[in-house]
């Protein structure tokens, strides 16, 4: 079972796009729920957040949306980011280490 993805864990980029934007990059979880559910006390992604921003100067904004989650535990009616869930492209590659959800 994978991870429970947190507010600030890591989300790898393979690409980017505008002048200066070199790839492979890190970005974060910068969106979470809004119905105040935490674990290791970060809220936790859903269905629907925002990737963050690509850290780079000259990167053209990236508005890709969490589309992959878990389709078994939800928060607020929405399937919670796990290590491994997409946003678009970016995929999650570091959450809780002892929170664990199933499909």
């Amino acid at each position: 079972m994978p991870s429970v993805a947190r507010f600030g864990d890591a989300v790898l980029s393979p690409d980017g796009a505008g002048k200066n934007c070199a790839f492979p990059m890190q970005t974060s979880v910068v969106q979470a729920n809004i119905a105040n559910v935490f674990v290791n006390g970060r809220l936790v992604p859903v269905l629907g957040n925002l990737v963050g921003p690509h850290p780079r100067s000259g990167c053209v904004p990236d508005v890709s949306v969490l589309t992959s989650a878990s389709a078994t535990v939800f928060v607020g009616g929405l399937g919670v980011g796990r290590i491994g869930d997409r946003y678009g492209n970016n995929i999650i590659i570091q959450g809780s280490p002892n929170v664990f959800v199933s499909g």
